[in-house]
């Protein structure tokens, strides 16, 4: 393990001795087996310093079970060399999760003729972004029957260099496949979802064209290209430069993918990121959420906006997939689920979502007819780093309401930790102040689509807020 480390950061046994504060001879037994490390602080202790999981260091049991020589053909080839390739796969994730706000900005630049949303690293067009804020009610939906599958699937052959070595000595099929595998977080499950198609005008009104995707289809491609640009970065041993001057040399697969808004290219499933605002007479504030990489498949360890959620049906059931075709009835379920601690709305009682009967979302919907919850989308954009689809909206909910209905707010949930206002505050929220705003779009490692919505909130506060 420490020798698959080592080759993957370019690093000297010096250097790593160095940094584990060892003898250089000794990490040279320690990596021909000549040396074993039994004591489990002493284990630990490695763990935190070279920022691994316990179970790559042997202290919990491995996530899937060890390859056996009998179930490879003897054809030469040995096992030990697909267990070689998944750990480096591993770590490569490990260090795409570590360093996502570095990466989004390297990744970035490899577009520089392409407009921004607000000041934020968002890739996006004129056209996919609106002159001001929409109410959601003005968003035009609407459904495509017949479509073609997209071009690009993520089996291609660019995309070897991303999808490790499987037990029969072949490449996984798909992205995702290894991620279930050898590196499965908790929430990672395959549903049928919206594939966004198109983003035009009609009469005025902005209007979005969907058609039928899955998770998998998505994250196979947009998880596929965000690791593809980490190893490349990892192979000039984490130079900084490069960083700040990326080249395509390395990124076969994502020059496959090509002009990132060709949605008949590739499969786009747009999450809808929402930032919660709540007005009161004292002032403005909002949520973050720090999601666990160990959690999610993708933006692990970035603060993100409360909520976001892929645009997708709580069931397979077609009486679902009609009446959640919705962006408003999508952010209430996450509502329920990020900001109360709710089970997933799955639609597993057979019957569709009663969104006018059930708690919260009754509440949400009377205060939205009386003009106390006030949605509203920016436009559409797209992560550089994983190219995925982002519809950037706001929430205004006025004090009263948003006091009742989230009095329960959870300060942890499925997908990672609250942030909710700092030590000693209200616990209302994070003060929506242009200090605060400035701070977290310079220092803090935010989802990309959370810095498009935090400041192009703040640029059209005005309106917003009434």
């Amino acid at each position: 393990m420490l020798k698959t480390y080592r080759a993957l950061h370019k690093l000297k046994q010096q250097d790593l001795a160095d940094l584990l504060g060892y003898d250089q001879s000794y990490v040279s037994l320690l990596e021909r087996g000549k040396r074993t490390i039994r004591d489990m602080a002493e284990l630990r202790r490695l763990a935190i310093v070279l920022a691994l999981p316990e179970d790559e260091l042997g202290l919990l049991p491995p996530a899937e079970p060890v390859v056996t020589v009998a179930s490879v053909p003897d054809t030469g080839w040995s096992p030990l060399t697909a267990v070689d390739d998944q750990r480096r796969w591993r770590m490569t994730r490990r260090e795409l999760n570590r360093h996502r706000a570095d990466l989004t900005q390297a990744a970035a630049r490899l577009y520089p003729d392409v407009s921004r949303a607000g000041n934020s690293p968002v890739l996006t067009r004129e056209s996919w972004m609106w002159p001001k804020p929409v109410d959601f009610a003005d968003v035009e939906l609407s459904w495509l029957t017949q479509t073609l599958p997209p071009e690009v699937s993520g089996r291609e052959k660019e995309s070897e260099g991303v999808r490790p070595l499987a037990a029969s000595g072949a490449k996984f099929d798909r992205y995702t496949q290894a991620i279930r595998m050898i590196d499965r977080p908790s929430l990672f499950v395959n549903r049928p979802s919206f594939r966004l198609l198109d983003v035009a005008q009609a009469d005025g009104r902005p209007k979005l064209s969907f058609g039928y995707t899955t998770y998998f289809d998505m994250a196979d491609v947009c998880e596929g290209v965000a690791h593809e640009l980490a190893s490349a970065w990892l192979k000039t041993g984490s130079d900084p430069a490069w960083i700040s001057d990326p080249t395509w040399a390395e990124l076969p697969f994502r020059g496959l993918v090509g002009d990132p808004f060709d949605l008949a290219h590739r499969p786009l499933l747009p999450s809808i990121d929402t930032l919660t605002i709540r007005l009161g007479p004292e002032g403005a504030s909002f949520p973050l959420h720090h999601r666990s990489a160990s959690n999610v498949a993708l933006a692990g360890g970035t603060y993100h906006v409360m909520p976001a959620g892929v645009f997708q049906p709580s069931s397979v059931m077609p009486w679902d997939q009609s009446n959640d075709f919705d962006l408003w009835r999508n952010v209430l379920r996450e509502y329920a689920e990020e900001f109360l601690g709710d089970p997933e709305a799955d639609g597993s009682s057979g019957e569709p979502i009663d969104y006018d009967g059930t708690e919260p979302f009754r509440t949400l919907n009377q205060a939205r007819r009386e003009g106390k919850v006030r949605p509203f989308c920016f436009g559409i954009g797209l992560d550089p780093l994983t190219l995925a689809g982002e519809i950037l909206s706001v929430v205004v909910i006025d004090a009263d309401v948003y006091d009742s209905v989230f009095s329960g707010m959870v300060s942890r949930n499925s997908e990672g930790a609250v942030v909710a206002g700092r030590a000693g505050g209200s616990g209302t929220g994070i003060e929506f102040t242009e200090p605060n705003i400035r701070r977290l779009l310079d220092n803090e490692p935010l989802a990309s689509a959370a810095a498009a919505c935090l400041d192009l909130a703040w640029q059209h506060r005005g309106l917003i807020l009434g």
